[in-house]
């Protein structure tokens, strides 16, 4: 890729603004325009092969009319999930069953919009039922109405079934009430349930609504129930349902469940849902990146340093953020979360939390946006590991190859290593695994790995190393950047947020000409203005963030004739 150093050909209003000195080096680089990696829906809907329809509209008899319904009309959604009732007294046959999952399959586009088949499992009439996708086996109990057989009241044996499939099954806990699924806050907490429950609804219904201008908000508010989840040591991320039994999916209101996942594809959802990648949202549009230390929402991790809290909301819409808490509590305590930390009128916070050294917490974030939406995050659970696995990464480099990055990498003196897992991030904040490696090494050996992304590079691509020994502690490799041959015309800021130091901003064109780069502050006002002649490939433009004061600013770069004419918008705080 052509790497051009920064030439400027004019500047104009730069006083009193002559801190922004631009640094004609090449010191890093950063990714152009972020993949999209927040994709939008719900896991719990029903169709007339149980309940649904109960208008019984004669155009929408199968799910494969519900999901071209969803598809068609519904605003803000990438994917659905219908999970009808598993019992014949709801209306499910076995052969309506299996007729659903195979219509879900027909539906399905990758990139497009992904659909999931499931059930919505149990007959409790004033409490929870359990939300199971990635299962093509019907689970019951009445005669001649399932392919694996479980006894209604069995949660125990319900929870195990599901853990045997957890390549590809998970479940999800719908309308939950404090007694429910056995008395399962009561009991002991039971590592193999854990294995199998990946959430909860804080949000359900309301399920027999009519609205479809997404004027009616949920009926009920679990967020309780999260919270005694969390003490009882469960790790769960929370959703938003609409549990609809009428041809309305997703119109009835704007909250969605929220999936972090890097591409639009089932297989990529389901296992982005299984890792706990998602999070709850009254808002249909908004991102929310939250992490501790560089890890994901979702992850059960470790490091040898006090956690980092960082998050950042991004709204299509331009709403502002109100109030930012973030609660904090110790897994299987029996102590409910408390806030540890909140703030209002900004959209992003960064700080680190002082915890002794073999201290285990978890922290998730609780956001109100100013017009009353909430969202909520799901948990990173984080322990402050004094002493590392033994462990030592004496090389690592990632390239591209064709459409591909190659990773290689060398350890020496691996001991009691479990796996290494590749993470991979389009904006050096969030991360997901990728892939994973068993240890080849041990004691005095040096072992040499490659890996190659299956996916292909088509955006700058920012790559990790996480080893986990055989207790579960870990520790991260430096970062890696890969970037494809050629990027379209877009511009990034990096970091962003920024707390004030070294700031990048890497603009990529297609073709040799003058591009002018002005940043405006919140109320619009011109605050820099400076030409610079760009060639293909990327342009690179450092400078030093602390000359601006704390706000909202955009930055905008326009050739010419407007041509090219691209925004983006940077937090300093």
């Amino acid at each position: 890729m052509k790497r051009t150093v920064v030439r400027p050909l004019s500047r104009a209003l730069l006083t009193p603004y002559h801190g922004l000195l631009l640094l004609f080096t090449l010191l890093i680089s950063t990714g152009t325009q972020a993949q999209n990696r927040y994709w939008y829906g719900s896991l719990h809907s029903h169709s007339e092969y149980s309940d649904g329809n109960m208008a019984n509209d004669t155009a929408y008899r199968t799910a494969k009319s519900c999901f071209e319904y969803i598809q068609q009309n519904t605003a803000h959604v990438d994917f659905w999930g219908i999970s009808d009732h598993n019992h014949g007294s709801a209306g499910m046959a076995l052969a309506d069953y299996h007729r659903g999952w195979l219509e879900a399959d027909s539906v399905n586009q990758d990139n497009l919009f992904s659909t999931f088949y499931g059930m919505e499992w149990g007959v409790i009439s004033s409490g929870g039922h359990v939300i199971i996708h990635g299962m093509d086996s019907l689970i019951g109990w009445e005669t001649g109405n399932y392919d694996l057989y479980n006894g209604q009241s069995d949660y125990n044996g319900l929870f195990n079934k599901i853990a045997a499939r957890t390549n590809t099954a998970f479940a999800y806990l719908a309308h939950m009430e404090d007694s429910d699924y056995g008395n399962l806050l009561a009991a002991p907490f039971n590592p193999q349930w854990d294995s199998a429950i990946v959430g909860l609804a804080l949000r359900n219904g309301p399920a027999f609504s009519t609205d479809t201008t997404y004027g009616s908000l949920p009926s009920f508010h679990y967020f309780d129930r999260y919270l005694d989840l969390l003490k009882k040591g469960y790790h769960v991320a929370p959703g938003i349902d609409h549990d609809n039994h009428y041809i309305v999916f997703g119109r009835t209101h704007p909250g969605r469940t929220v999936i972090i996942a890097d591409s639009l594809n089932r297989n990529a959802l389901l296992q982005a849902i299984r890792r706990r990648s998602f999070y709850a949202s009254d808002d249909w549009n908004a991102k929310v990146s939250f992490g501790v230390s560089g890890f994901a929402m979702g992850s059960i991790c470790s490091a040898a340093a006090d956690p980092h809290i960082r998050l950042s909301i991004t709204d299509p819409d331009n709403e502002s953020t109100g109030s930012i808490r973030i609660w904090s509590g110790v897994a299987g305590s029996g102590s409910s979360a408390t806030i540890l930390y909140s703030t209002t009128g900004i959209d992003s916070l960064d700080f680190i939390h002082v915890l002794p050294a073999g201290s285990s917490r978890y922290y998730f974030a609780e956001i109100t946006q100013s017009d009353g939406d909430k969202i909520w995050t799901a948990p990173v659970w984080y322990t402050s590991n004094a002493n590392p696995p033994p462990f030592e990464l004496i090389d690592f480099t990632a390239q591209r190859a064709g459409e591909h990055a190659v990773l290689q990498w060398s350890t020496v003196n691996e001991f009691n290593l479990d796996r290494i897992d590749i993470e991979k991030s389009t904006d050096a904040l969030q991360f997901f695994v990728a892939g994973s490696r068993s240890p080849a090494g041990g004691l005095g050996l040096t072992t040499t790995y490659n890996w190659t992304d299956p996916q292909t590079l088509d955006t700058s691509t920012y790559y990790r190393l996480n080893a986990y020994d055989l207790s579960g502690l870990s520790q991260l490799s430096p970062l890696r950047r890969v970037d494809p041959a050629l990027l379209p015309p877009g511009a990034s800021i990096y970091p962003n947020p920024s707390s004030g130091g070294d700031t990048w901003i890497a603009l990529s064109n297609t073709r040799q000409e003058s591009i002018r780069m002005e940043i405006f502050n919140a109320e619009g006002k011109l605050m820099y203005s400076a030409v610079y002649l760009s060639e293909a490939g990327i342009l690179y433009l450092p400078f030093r963030m602390e000359a601006f004061a704390r706000g909202l600013y955009t930055v905008r770069f326009h050739n010419s004739d407007y041509s090219f004419n691209i925004s983006n918008r940077f937090i300093r705080y």
